[in-house]
């Protein structure tokens, strides 16, 4: 019976090969047919019970080391990313304006978010990318040991526990290596910008006992800028449309506005500007009056706030100047793993790595928007002028407009170091057991610094400038505005022109903030599995497991943004920690086998059971089939309870100042849009805080214009009473292999997340306020406003369990292999049909429903990844392409909205070669984006570097030496 089951899992093997499990030689099983006794059994990623069949209950896509070489990636998150069943988490297009985390590669499988996948390394829990984002930071894994990829597609926190609600990513490595191999990689755009190099050196040894590989590599990646794009220097936008008249016309609202110059804001010029009597003016570097120039390409308001199309010659700020597509990233990685087999049934197993990145986020200089007095000594005598002729008195103030842009950038420095080492014992007990106990350490830690910053307290100091005894300096007044002198040790700082400010005023008030953050991770545990009992059908197999982990986080500010001294975001010191203990078990049980349509039929069950210093206990469980019903055709599915805990910051992160886009609810503007339910609870509830005539009409109450041209603050923070989120999955899959060279599957799968955490948004805040009806509610009590400018001067955001998920679609993929005499083709697609997803952004209330977002630029509803293969000898050439179904901004859309809803589907392809000259040298060569496919010229896509390809054609070129 078992060597006619090993013989089935021969054939199974190589009907697979990579498909949907976890990979292993086929040749192990053939070498043992004769003394089934000694097949080795295989852990299947999923579950921790090791298997003679290798197809699992759960999907699994497996990725092995030699296609990542055929496709010429050199980070493992560029591949993950590409694959339909996974997102884009973080990566250098979605950090480039990220104060923490910049260039952090993770993957998010159902795009359920970064945190909720959850990435192991040889089947162990490897070290979150920061103190503030669990995921795993791929940019530490070195591709040149990676054995293969096992990528879970469904919820297993049965098997591993927290974070595994949307899968699994398994990288498993190398244990070893008897050649040296030298490899380079160099990456080159046709335009400037986003070029990148690779360098690895890996070596090892095989010896009767011991045996080790050892890894280093460096990689360079450069920073993309928007203006290195000829498509974005080309830039498509929108304007409000002249021939609307009302919601009700079915004219759009606003229209498409092809190459109609840079859209440029018509103030905060880099000179610096006002509004004078005499009109709008930019300033010389001494204060003189230039006419403010809109530019050669002017076309109708982008929007309602002060924006314009100009063109390079126009002043105001161009938000291209300071737009980045891709981070800029460096990383140096070490991982040695040494294996030693102490004993015939016994090895110990030592893995180290350590990782060092660097990385820099850029935004713009800082937005000032200054009150200076009509007496401020900078002030040009033809400025003065015209407040004499307007009859401005001394303390009259006007605003000054200015791009800090000779302060210096806005960049956020980021360097990360990570630090993970396992020892494990693993082997045989009792001869037929299998044992693993292992301890795990690693430690990450995030340096950032904060360039281009002002001394808030200096900077408001030196900007009140008088003239006392002859010379410019900072005014000393009293409590009524009395000047009295000069104040000591204070540098007057201009605001005029490109150069006005002095540089002993710019080493006055600039400065660097600075933060350090470090998370520790802890793990012990240990695994056995084997075989408990017989029954009719064969050997009841089990996994018993337990583990140990502590997490343990610090986020220390430096004292320039603990103490609130920098002009921008303030940041409060923390430090947390948790402890979680856990054990599971799982079996799997042969109900029939060789009987009447029934090959064989096993089931599967397994439970979880974790206890949070944290959250408290829960019980994660899974319970499946594996039905053959002959060699040619099986099925297989489950039904799964996940669990996933909060982070440590998501629970113990303190008070950190954001500057999240929102509106006032009481602004007429909105009154006037808002939904007719809700318009007399917002013109009753602005009413009782005090505004003035709130209404829907022109007239009626708005902010001041200060506060709707500067972005305003909010206060973000960790939520210590949060719970954990629940996931139930569902999971069925067919598996069709008419002959070893096809394989067809096909699997099914929902989730639907309650409890899960989501933070609301400022503007979600504000709203829930005023939209309720009355005052009296939880949400007004996070709203702060100023009760003599009414302006709203904060608002504290922070996680709850409010949101829910509901998804669901299906995941094909087809294998196909045929060897000719002139070589193996080899053909491969993966795909994912998404039916359905909504999301609830908070169940608790009764005015927010599920909104479905399937067909949204986010959620196509198909994605498909095709690679076509074909080697011969030592040639290999492959093509792999990426499809993206066409897709939708808005799913609620209406005609009254714009003329600009539909996004076209989106193809791209890469080709690449290799060819072994000999047993020592490989040339590598390939085209990235073969055909120069840039993002839809669409106003929501056409810069989007997450979901579509903004680095344009380039050319790849490697070499690996092998001694």
């Amino acid at each position: 019976m078992l060597n006619n089951k090993v013989s089935k899992a021969v054939r199974l093997a190589i009907a697979f090969g990579a498909a949907s499990t976890a990979a292993f030689s086929a040749s192990t099983f053939a070498a043992e047919e004769e003394n089934a006794e000694k097949v080795e059994r295989i852990e299947v990623t999923g579950s921790r019970i090791k298997r003679f069949s290798e197809v699992s209950p759960t999907p699994v896509t497996t990725i092995t080391g030699v296609e990542l070489t055929n496709a010429g990636i050199t980070n493992v998150a560029d591949l993950l990313q590409k694959l339909p069943s996974s997102g884009v988490g973080s990566a250098p297009t979605t950090t480039t304006n990220t104060i923490f985390g910049a260039g952090i590669n993770t993957t998010d499988l159902r795009q359920l978010g970064e945190g909720r996948t959850l990435v192991l390394v040889n089947g162990r829990r490897y070290v979150g990318a920061s103190v503030d984002n669990p995921a795993v930071d791929l940019n530490g894994i070195p591709t040149e040991m990676i054995e293969r990829m096992d990528i879970v597609h469904g919820g297993a926190s049965a098997a591993y526990g927290s974070d595994a609600v949307a899968g699994v990513v398994n990288i498993i490595l190398k244990k070893s290596q008897d050649t040296i191999d030298f490899n380079y990689k160099k990456s080159m755009p046709e335009q400037n910008g986003g070029g990148s190099e690779f360098f690895s050196f890996t070596f090892g040894g095989e010896g009767e006992k011991t045996s080790f590989i050892t890894s280093l590599s460096y990689s360079e990646t450069e920073q993309l800028e928007a203006q290195d794009r000829d498509f974005l220097r080309n830039p498509i936008n929108t304007m409000l449309n002249p021939d609307n008249v009302d919601d009700k016309d079915g004219i759009p609202a606003r229209t498409y506005a092809e190459n109609p110059g840079l859209q440029t804001l018509g103030i905060y010029d880099r000179a610096g500007d006002a509004f004078l009597p005499g009109g709008q003016y930019v300033f010389g570097d001494n204060g003189e009056l230039i006419p403010f120039e809109i530019g050669g390409k002017t076309q109708p308001a982008p929007n309602s706030q002060l924006r314009y199309f100009g063109d390079e010659f126009s002043n105001g700020y161009k938000f291209i100047e300071h737009q980045d597509l891709a981070t800029p990233l460096n990383r140096f990685n070490v991982f040695t793993n040494v294996v030693n087999q102490y004993h015939d049934d016994h090895s110990m197993n030592f893995e180290v790595s350590f990782s060092k990145a660097s990385a820099y986020a850029e935004s713009s200089p800082i937005f000032l928007a200054e009150s200076l007095r009509a007496d401020n000594a900078y002030w040009h005598p033809d400025a003065k002028a015209q407040f004499a002729d307007a009859g401005y008195a001394d303390d009259r103030n006007i605003t000054v407009y200015k791009l800090a842009s000779g302060f210096g950038n806005r960049t956020y420095e980021d360097d990360r170091t990570s630090f993970n080492t396992t020892l494990s014992f693993q082997g045989l007990l009792l001869e037929e057991y299998d044992y693993e106990v292992y301890f795990s350490y690693g430690r990450n830690k995030n340096d950032t610094t904060w360039n281009g910053e002002f001394l808030e307290e200096n900077f408001n100091k030196a900007i009140d400038a008088v003239m006392v005894d002859g010379e410019i300096r900072c005014a000393n007044r009293d409590a009524d505005g009395t000047l009295l002198g000069a104040l000591d040790g204070c540098q007057p700082l201009s605001l005029f022109g490109l150069n006005g400010a002095s540089q002993e005023a710019l080493d006055y008030v600039t400065t660097s903030a600075s933060i350090s953050k470090v998370k520790q991770q802890q793990v012990i545990g240990g695994v056995i599995s084997g075989y408990a009992f017989d029954m009719p059908a064969g050997g009841v197999s089990f996994a018993l497991s337990a583990e140990h982990r502590k997490e343990t986080g610090s986020n220390e500010p430096g004292a320039a943004m603990q103490n609130n001294l920098v002009f921008g975001n303030f940041v409060k010191a923390w430090d947390g920690e948790f402890t979680v203990d856990e054990i599971g078990i799982e079996t799997s049980i042969p109900l029939l086998v060789d009987a009447p349509f029934v090959d064989s039929l096993s089931l599967e069950l397994a439970a979880r059971y974790m206890d949070y210093s944290s959250v408290g206990d829960n019980v994660a469980w899974k319970v499946g089939f594996n039905y053959a019903m002959n060699d040619q055709l099986r099925f297989r599915g489950t039904k799964s309870k996940s669990v996933r805990a909060p982070s440590l910051s998501q629970l113990y992160a303190a008070g950190t100042q954001s500057f999240a886009s929102y509106g006032d609810p009481c602004d007429q503007t909105r009154i006037a849009t808002a939904n007719d339910s809700k318009k007399a609870n917002l013109i009753a509830n602005c009413k009782a805080a005090g505004i003035p005539n709130p209404g829907i009409l022109d007239g009626d109450w708005r902010p001041s214009q200060d506060w709707r041209q500067v972005t305003p603050p909010s206060v973000n923070s960790g939520n210590p009473e949060l719970q954990e989120e629940t996931s139930d999955d569902t999971l069925f899959g067919v598996i069709y292999t008419p002959t070893e060279n096809i394989t067809l599957i096909a699997d099914y799968w929902s989730f639907d997340v309650e409890d899960a955490i989501n933070s609301l948004g400022a503007q979600r805040v504000v709203n829930d306020c005023y939209e309720a009806s009355s005052l009296d509610n939880s949400a007004c009590a996070l709203v702060d406003r100023d009760p003599a400018t009414l302006d709203i001067t904060l608002v504290r955001n922070g996680p709850y369990n409010l949101a829910s998920y509901a998804l669901k679609g299906v995941d094909l993929e087809g294998n196909y292999k045929y060897e000719t005499e002139f070589g193996l083709f080899d053909v491969r697609l993966l795909a994912s049909y998404l039916e359905h997803r909504e999301f609830n952004t908070d169940v608790s209330s009764e005015s927010y429903e599920m909104t479905p977002t399937v067909g949204e630029v986010r959620y196509p509803r198909w994605q498909g990844n095709l690679t076509i293969g074909y080697s011969y000898e030592d040639l290999y050439v492959g093509m792999v392409g990426k499809y993206r179904h066409a897709t939708v901004l808005d799913r609620e859309w209406t005609i009254e909205n714009n003329d600009y809803n539909d996004v076209p589907s989106y193809t791209e392809w890469d080709l690449n070669a290799r060819y072994n000259v000999n047993d020592m040298v490989e040339l590598r060569a390939g085209v990235a984006n073969l055909f120069d496919v840039t993002p839809p010229r669409n106003p929501g896509t056409y810069d989007d570097g997450e979901f579509f390809d903004v680095y344009g054609r380039r050319i790849n070129i490697g070499l690996n030496i092998r001694f």
